[in-house]
Parts: structure tokens; sequence; C-alpha cells
């Protein structure tokens, strides 16, 4: 069985990947340049975690997205929130708002969904998950189920995509990520990189945006050593 996992070398997309492995697929990864601040970065990250998961990694260009992005993402204007801020609403949708690249996930997976019915691969895995949905639409269970429906009829295999994180929120994510780890064997955990930024060292993560806090407090609700450097801890 082949699969395409889409690694951007955060936490959810290695845990997924990982997971994808763990189900005996033979899996190939891509992972997306938009011109992000930190794909320096998520490309070490990703092709590091591909090579101790024996997959073959790609890199794949939609940097045009730039030309109407004014993402946080693309720009570096990036929010720094505090950690009570991480489950108000109002705040997180504000911050949602500041890093949203317009339709990404549906341009990546789209593209993913190519790749994986060129190569015979009947599903693509994605990092989707139940935290990042509550403020991200297209991280939502109804996202999948729609995607998929244009599945049906934009392939002719009929590639499924699927999110096997879409239930559970970061310290859960952490959580399985560390068994996944013991039940293949493997360290994979401390090559993800979640950081919105490049601080300038391989897998060191500035600690203070949202991707770091959440990743932070992640690996600490969990009771998992976590094994990430920051600039700021």
């Amino acid at each position: 069985m082949k699969a395409i996992c889409v690694l951007s070398g955060g936490l959810d997309s290695a845990v997924t990947s990982m997971f994808a492995k763990s189900k005996n697929y033979d899996i190939g990864t891509v992972t997306f340049n938009y011109g992000q601040m930190a794909l320096n970065q998520e490309i070490k990250s990703a092709k590091k975690i591909s090579d101790i998961l024996n997959a073959d990694h790609h890199v794949i260009d939609i940097n045009f997205v730039k030309e109407f992005s004014e993402s946080g993402l693309n720009t570096g204007n990036i929010p720094e929130p505090e950690k009570e801020d991480l489950d108000d609403f109002e705040k997180s949708e504000k911050t949602m708002k500041a890093v949203w690249v317009p339709a990404r996930n549906m341009i990546m997976f789209s593209i993913a969904s190519g790749f994986a019915e060129g190569i015979g691969a009947e599903k693509i895995f994605s990092g989707l998950n139940k935290e990042e949905g509550v403020t991200f639409p297209d991280n939502t269970p109804e996202f999948i189920e729609r995607f998929n429906k244009s599945l049906e009829y934009g392939t002719l295999n009929k590639v499924k995509m699927v999110a096997p994180l879409y239930e559970l929120n970061k310290p859960e994510i952490a959580k399985l990520g560390k068994e996944l780890e013991l039940k293949l064997d493997l360290e994979v955990l401390k090559y993800s990189y979640s950081c919105y930024k490049d601080n300038g060292k391989d897998y060191l993560h500035c600690g203070t945006c949202e991707s770091c806090m959440r990743r932070k407090r992640a690996f600490k609700e969990a009771g998992i050593t976590d094994p990430t450097k920051y600039l700021v801890e």
C-alpha cells in the first residue's frame, strides 16, 4: 500500500507520518514552499524525518501564493500571544487571521492528491487536528469530509485524505507521538519543527509564537519530556 504524507516538519505532520508508517504504508512525503519564513528549517526537519522513516521526500514549489498573501508566515509579522490567550477564542481567531495563507490547505492537498494518484497511492495523510480546528476552518472534520467528496470526482482512483489526529488536541498528539516512537523504535519528535520563524539554527524554536506556545504546552500537559530547544523557555 502506498500513501503520501503532507509533511511540514511540524509536530502534527511528524506524528501523522509515523502513524502512516506504523500502519505499514509505503510512504512518500511532500513539503510545500509557499514563501514561509521558516521554509529552510521546515525542509531540513521534513527531510530528516523522511530519512528516519525511509520515505522519499519531495519539496513542491507553490511560492506563487505570496502574490496574493499578506500572511505573517510570509511577511514575518507574527503575533506572540500570552499563555492565557491560547484558549481565548477571540484572541486565537485574531492570531489565526494574522497567519492565514489564502486557500493554502486546499492548494496543498489538491497537489498532494494529484501526486498520490500519479504514483498509484490510495491515501494522503495530513496532520489536521482538533485543537487547530477550533479556529482554522480548513482543519475541521467538515473540511475533510467535503474535500474527500471532491476527490471522488477529481481523481480516477478516488484518492482519500486521512487525518488520524482530527479528534486529538496537542497534548494527545504529543503522547501519541511518543507511543509511536516506542512502537517503531525511532526518534522523530526531537527533529520536528513547529516554529513560525527561522531562528538561525537547526531545530531551534523561538518559544514565543503561537505554534511554539502550543507545542510547549502540549508536552507539558502530556507529561512527556520536551525534546525541543527554545530561545525563550
